[in-house]
């Protein structure tokens, strides 16, 4: 029989990558947990973790026991946290990964009534621009633009298709006037964006010109991949090329300026994803179901 405590030990730390990490989110110490994970070790006859001072990493059999062991143990959460149904008031944990703009123009709004409304209910975002494995990193539900998901996952829309738009503010338009096409940008202050730190490449800009797409690469003065971005351009630093929900009330107005919305792309709309496994909390189907798009 093995031991549960310490398979669940493991798996916590090999997503934490570090004993002190993994200590604080089991609620014990780093030196209790690392004699846990070498009676593991000793039991299996395997090494499982390459340790150093300060991160520990997983050997070729600890990366298999952990994707082994992972959807598992998530299939055991969601069955336990299930058992909320019989619960009066809706309660318990649900994990988001989301990307930023998701989190900040959907999830948010559409999500703070509940919290408001069920104190009990956890939410957590991970915001989070490149593509995760949200088995694998123990999240109940991720957020991505478009529906093309492994096919044991379910789909649903969320937003209306999503739109994009360059913006600048009145104040940097007055000092610097505005494009005429998109060869003018070049020729203007741009704030770009990076998919992750390891992604080092500027995020192109997409463009409709009639059927044709258009590829631009901004020589950004500014990047940066978060919120920020939109204070920036409203303290009149550059333009940048955002979703057109996360700047339509400051368009509507007056406090930003859409340009060239002539050549506006429109992506599909951002679908939230989770597996499709049987047995969800009544507190996954009421985010669920405040989150999906509702039928006209």
């Amino acid at each position: 029989m093995q031991n549960f405590n310490e398979l669940n030990y493991f798996l916590t730390l090999a997503r934490a990558g570090s004993f002190v990490k993994a200590g604080q989110l089991l609620g014990i110490s780093s030196p209790a947990l690392s004699h846990s994970m070498k009676n593991l070790e000793t039991r299996l006859n395997l090494r499982l973790l390459n340790r150093t001072t300060r991160n520990v990493s997983l050997t070729e059999a600890g990366q298999q026991l952990f994707e082994q062991l992972s959807p598992l143990y998530q299939a055991i959460n969601n069955e336990v946290d299930a058992l909320n149904d019989f619960l009066r008031t809706p309660s318990g944990l649900i994990r988001i990964n989301a990307p930023a703009v998701a989190a900040e123009a959907v999830l948010y709004p559409k999500l703070k009534p509940i919290l408001n409304q069920y104190p009990k209910i956890r939410l957590e975002i991970v915001v989070d621009n490149r593509w995760t494995d949200i088995v694998k990193e123990g999240f109940n539900m991720g957020v991505r633009l478009g529906n093309d998901v492994a096919k044991e996952m379910i789909a649903v829309p969320i937003s209306e298709p999503l739109k994009m738009a360059l913006v600048a503010s009145p104040n940097y338009l007055a000092q610097h006037g505005s494009p005429k096409n998109i060869d003018d940008l070049q020729q203007h202050r741009l704030i770009g964006a990076k998919l992750s730190a390891a992604h080092g490449t500027e995020m192109q800009w997409e463009f409709k010109d009639k059927k044709e797409l258009m590829m631009f690469t901004p020589k950004s003065q500014f990047s940066i991949n978060n919120h920020l971005r939109l204070q920036a351009v409203s303290d009149g630093l550059s333009i940048a090329w955002v979703a057109h929900m996360s700047v339509a009330d400051a368009i509507r107005s007056g406090q930003l300026v859409e340009l060239l919305p002539e050549y506006a792309m429109t992506y599909d709309p951002l679908y939230l994803y989770y597996p499709s496994r049987c047995g969800h909390s009544n507190v996954f189907k009421l985010i669920v179901d405040a989150l999906k798009v509702k039928a006209a």
